[in-house]
């Protein structure tokens, strides 16, 4: 082995990143599970508002840890690119749910 480390992190210690990593993957577990509950209530009750809820919870909290860790570790995406593009869902996904609340799904 030569005495190099088995896992190493840039910009910080190993044990913070395993621990960011962690974080991102609960709060992408949470998300994904309170939207799949807002969109089985609108297929149980057929109520459009449920299901802009299930798509502002996904594209606020999902999509957006899913782009800020994908896109850099597969396609070495720039930073600003993974910024713009969870931001851009971010916003996409606080309009449904102001849809929800001041509109008429």
């Amino acid at each position: 082995m030569d005495g190099v480390p088995l896992l190493t992190s840039t910009g910080g210690a190993t044990t913070i990143a395993i621990a960011v990593f962690i974080g991102q993957a609960v709060a992408f577990v949470l998300a994904c599970w309170i939207a799949k509950r807002a969109y089985d209530g609108y297929r149980a009750a057929r109520r459009p508002p449920l299901l802009w809820l299930a798509l502002g919870i996904a594209l606020l909290a999902a999509v957006p840890t899913v782009v800020r860790f994908l896109l850099p570790t597969l396609f070495g995406a720039a930073s600003l690119t993974t910024t713009v593009l969870a931001t851009a869902s971010e916003i996409a996904g606080l309009v449904a749910i102001l849809y929800i609340v001041y509109g008429r799904p």
